[in-house]
């Protein structure tokens, strides 16, 4: 099925039904019982008749096509109608008519409302929602397939919500090949009332890390352990009270990369050792601190070095002396 985007019957300037005003006037001219309710004409009878001319496409412009429409319009039945005037559309949308809330829409969001039933799952909720306005259907074409569901409209309770939820949608669908539409819409119905962008934070989370630049390495009674996954870096910045958590994006992009240095008698932890990876250079030993980023003594920040360099890991002045010159790596 294929809707023209055409604007249909040119709106009317005045008039007690706005744009469907001139097909109205054309109905009440054929049928006098309709003509005697038309200062109170049901919401829903308004609603089928917008829904029909928008149905129409082109020929809503065709005076001719619009009159016989209106000599039909008490005489053959809604499904007929429907058939006979807009042939494209599914027969079985007009059991939503009756949902239709406010008034008339613009012809074009009931087109809109057409090619959405064709999708299987904004159907499914169509069919299941109590009332349809037009922002839900504005809302439901804008959302991506699989998505269109009640919950997704529930988290939606402000309208300037949908282009940023839209667009956290897109980010995990990109970020998370390893999930299909279905889980990544349970991991969002699961995140009620969860602002888009902490649900997107929490999928970056699980993303796992770029390869390390070394495996770990033991020295003596000591080890350098890479920090591999964002559960390690987040139980790494407890225990050393700091705030590697926050360059979580630094190290999936893979441009820094943390280990913890730790005694392995009883894994006390010493030191968080930060690499960063600089262009054509490669990995540098940019910082090595202690607990609350305390300097550690001379002799351990030795031996890491001494380690790294032996795996090709240079180190920057300011991570073999802390107090002397600083060399910025960005």
């Amino acid at each position: 099925m294929t809707f023209q985007p055409v604007v249909g019957v040119t709106p009317a300037r005045g008039g007690l039904y706005g744009w469907l005003t001139p097909a109205v006037a054309a109905i009440a001219a054929h049928d006098a019982s309709f003509a005697a309710r038309l200062l109170y004409m049901p919401r829903a009878e308004q609603h089928f008749i917008a829904f029909v001319l928008a149905l129409m496409g082109e020929k809503a412009s065709d005076v001719d096509h619009v009159v016989s429409f209106a000599r039909n319009y008490s005489v053959l039945s809604r499904k007929t109608l429907v058939a006979a005037y807009g042939p494209d559309a599914n027969p079985a949308l007009l059991k939503l008519v009756p949902k239709f809330a406010g008034k008339p829409w613009r012809a074009s969001t009931y087109r809109r409302l057409a090619l959405l039933f064709e999708d299987r799952q904004a159907r499914k909720t169509l069919r299941h929602l109590e009332a349809i306005t037009r922002r839900t259907v504005i809302t439901l074409s804008r959302l991506p397939e699989n998505f269109r569901t009640e919950t997704v409209l529930d988290e939606l309770y402000q309208p300037n919500n949908l282009p940023e939820l839209v667009f956290a949608i897109t980010l995990v669908r990109n970020i998370r090949k390893d999930l299909d539409d279905r889980r990544i819409l349970r991991s969002l119905e699961d995140s009620t009332h969860c602002e888009p962008r902490d649900w997107v934070m929490r999928h970056f989370q699980r993303v796992p890390f770029p390869a390390a630049p070394t495996e770990k390495l033991v020295l003596g009674d000591r080890m350098l352990e890479p920090l591999c996954d964002f559960n390690a870096l987040s139980k790494a910045a407890i225990e050393f009270d700091n705030c590697i958590r926050s360059y979580l994006w630094h190290v999936q992009k893979g441009d820094r990369y943390f280990y913890r240095y730790a005694k392995m008698s009883n894994n006390v932890g010493v030191a968080i050792i930060e690499l960063r990876r600089l262009p054509l250079a490669g990995w540098v030993m940019h910082e090595a601190l202690g607990p609350k980023n305390n300097s550690i003594n001379g002799r351990e920040r030795l031996a890491v070095i001494g380690a790294f360099e032996a795996h090709g890991v240079g180190a920057a002045p300011q991570a073999r002396c802390p107090n002397g010159p600083w060399f910025d790596l960005g």
